[in-house]
């Protein structure tokens, strides 16, 4: 497995985050670790979540994050993907 960092803005709406983890888990990703603070100025999600890339057979889906970045930014309430790789977690894996 590869672990990935994602940083996201969205809307702050009662389905945006929903929406953000029903994609994650439709395409294969484990969440380990999510984040979540609201600015209350902009009326945004401040989202850092971390996901683990599911391996087929041994293999890695080099395609994978970026399918799932691709859908993350199709949804309606999401405003921006920043996709940040994890040096150390590529390291051990």
């Amino acid at each position: 497995m590869k672990l990935h960092n994602i940083e996201i803005m969205a809307n702050n709406q009662p389905t945006a985050l929903e929406r953000l983890l029903q994609v994650t888990r439709y395409r294969g990703f484990q969440v380990t670790d999510l984040s979540v603070s609201t600015n209350p100025e902009t009326n945004m999600l401040a989202i850092k979540m971390s996901v683990n890339q599911p391996s087929i057979d041994g293999c890695l889906d080099r395609n994978g994050i970026e399918r799932l970045y691709n859908q993350l930014n199709k949804l309606f309430d999401i405003k921006h993907v920043n996709l940040n790789p994890n040096s150390l977690a590529q390291q051990q894996g």
